[in-house]
């Protein structure tokens, strides 16, 4: 085949790759997130989560330094 015909495909992505996860949550979350955020909830979600993750590696790094 040549050159031309090979198709080159997506390469690497930009951002790291996520994982797919189930979980359940309350019904007052779900309507929480729904009402203030209905087009984004997930990724609403995983913006409190990485924050919330990353609040917690500073106060960890900030005690043990």
């Amino acid at each position: 085949m040549s050159e031309q015909l090979r198709r080159k495909g997506r390469g690497a992505g930009k951002k790291p790759a996520l994982t797919c996860t189930s979980i359940r949550l309350s019904k007052e979350i779900m309507d929480y997130f729904s009402e203030h955020h209905p087009f984004t909830k997930q990724a609403k979600m995983r913006e409190i989560l990485t924050n919330y993750v990353n609040n917690q590696k500073e106060r960890e790094n900030g005690i043990t330094s």
